[in-house]
This record gives C-alpha cells, sequence and structure tokens, in this order.
C-alpha cells in the first residue's frame, strides 16, 4: 500500500511536469480590457506675462482616455476644458509607467491649444501643444483608478503660451483588465 502511494506521488509530479507546455511560457500577453476613461478636474497656471490678464490659475476639467498598449507603456488622449472662458486642448501621447498598484509614471504628448485672450483674433490664440507630466496612477478597485499628475503645458501660438499646473481624476474600465490573454500572433 505504502508502495502504491509512492508511485502514485511520482507519477503526479512526472505528469505535472511534462503536461506543462513549454510553448507558452515566452508568449507575451495582454488584458483583455485594454481601455479606460473617467474625468479629471485640476488647476493650470500661467507661467508667461500674456495669459496673466485673463486669469493666473485656470480651472480645468477633462475627460480622459488610456489604452494599453504593453505593461508598461500606455496611450493617452485628454479632452480640457480651461476657465474663465471658452479655453480648450486636445492631448495625446504616451504614458511610461512602472508596475504594481501604485504606479508612477512619465509621460509626454502633442496637441492642440486654444486660449480665449481679448484683443486677439481666434488663430493668433490657437497652436500646437507639447505636454510634459509626472503622476502616479493607484488602483482603487479591478476596474477604477486615481490619476494624479502634474502637467506641463507650452503651446506654439502668438504669444508662445505656458502653463503648469495639477488634476486629478478617477479612470473606469471593465472588470477584466488584470485578466490577461496570450498573443500567439507576435514575434
Amino acid at each position: 500500500m505504502k508502495n502504491k502511494a509512492i508511485l502514485t506521488l511520482i507519477m503526479m509530479i512526472c505528469g505535472t511536469a511534462l503536461a506543462a507546455d513549454p510553448t507558452e511560457s515566452g508568449v507575451p500577453t495582454s488584458p483583455l480590457a485594454q481601455y479606460s476613461a473617467g474625468a479629471a478636474i485640476g488647476v493650470i497656471r500661467s507661467i508667461n506675462d500674456s495669459l496673466k490678464p485673463e486669469s493666473k490659475n485656470f480651472f480645468k476639467l477633462s475627460f480622459a482616455n488610456d489604452i494599453y498598449l504593453t505593461d508598461v507603456k500606455h496611450l493617452f488622449i485628454d479632452v480640457d476644458w480651461l476657465s474663465p472662458r471658452a479655453n480648450f486642448g486636445l492631448d495625446v501621447g504616451v504614458d511610461y509607467l512602472l508596475p504594481g498598484t501604485f504606479r508612477p509614471f512619465l509621460g509626454a504628448g502633442v496637441g492642440v491649444r486654444y486660449f480665449d485672450k481679448k484683443g486677439y483674433k481666434f488663430g493668433d490664440n490657437f497652436g500646437a501643444s507639447a505636454t510634459l507630466h509626472a503622476g502616479v496612477l493607484i488602483e482603487l478597485s479591478k476596474t477604477v483608478q486615481l490619476r494624479i499628475r502634474a502637467p506641463f503645458h507650452g503651446v506654439l501660438n502668438q504669444t508662445h503660451d505656458i502653463g503648469a499646473g495639477l488634476d486629478m481624476g478617477l479612470m473606469f474600465s471593465k472588470p477584466y483588465r488584470h485578466v490577461k490573454k496570450l498573443n500567439y500572433d507576435q514575434d
């Protein structure tokens, strides 16, 4: 009886070792849910003098989007509205994240911005923009993340507007963001 138990245990161990498919060990994975969206609020402080007559600080509302590229790279697409007046912007870029539930990141992107300044024509206030930011993404649950970041914006309009600030937002995703799928078609 003792020999049968030892033999059964050896067969289970060997069977488990042989049953593992070694071809899946190096196959890249990606999450089933790759998109997160949410809203953010914050403030942008004008750094250059041409924005200060409108306001030293602009209240910012954003519709934020995050698309998974790899475990450490995410594409961001943010649509911003700044108050007072009708100021808006769009930024697209890449965030580089550290792994974990508390994920510091650095990001850079390009876009367009418009500042509604008195005494200027529409084309004078509209221009291409660049953004740099540092922040942290905190996993609150399987479907909710808190994003805090400090952005810096530069705009190539007639007055070369510059601003820096702080924003905080909640990002929502499907519950399968942590479930990984195998990607066999990648080299």
